[in-house]
């Protein structure tokens, strides 16, 4: 897999390179550029009530094409209409390509969390995935 990934980026950049010089490039040889390759996060929680203030686990993986991959993972929280990251909240994968955060919040009601993987790989796309829980 690593040739084929190496051999694509070179592919692409040999078209982008050609491109920038004025060269002609040949039909079709831009939708040739590599596509990344998705991915997909997971996320669960050990309490999906949990109390203001007190610790809880977000805990999951990154996948792409059936396995998991070593990711950064960030958690997101949904506040005056916009994402926003939360403090501190940012891991890499461990050497199993899993992560487990902990996570106080201290506002209380119904919070919704972003999950964002990001793969160390950058031929495979960045993945989110949303989960809710609610603070007393």
């Amino acid at each position: 897999m690593e040739t084929r990934i190496r051999t694509r980026r070179t592919a692409g950049a040999l078209v982008a390179l050609a491109a920038a010089a004025g060269l002609a490039v040949p039909a079709g040889a831009q939708a040739a550029a590599p596509t990344l390759i998705p991915s997909r996060t997971t996320v669960h929680t050990d309490d999906t009530t949990p109390t203001a203030g007190v610790r809880f686990h977000l805990f999951g993986a990154v996948w792409s094409q059936g396995e998991r991959v070593p990711a950064t993972v960030r958690v997101k929280t949904f506040r005056q209409g916009h994402w926003q990251q939360l403090p501190g909240a940012v891991q890499q994968t461990n050497r199993n390509n899993r992560y487990r955060l902990h996570i106080a919040l201290q506002m209380t009601g119904e919070r919704m969390l972003k999950v964002i993987g990001d793969p160390r790989d950058p031929d495979i796309a960045t993945s989110s995935t949303t989960i809710t829980v609610t603070v007393h």
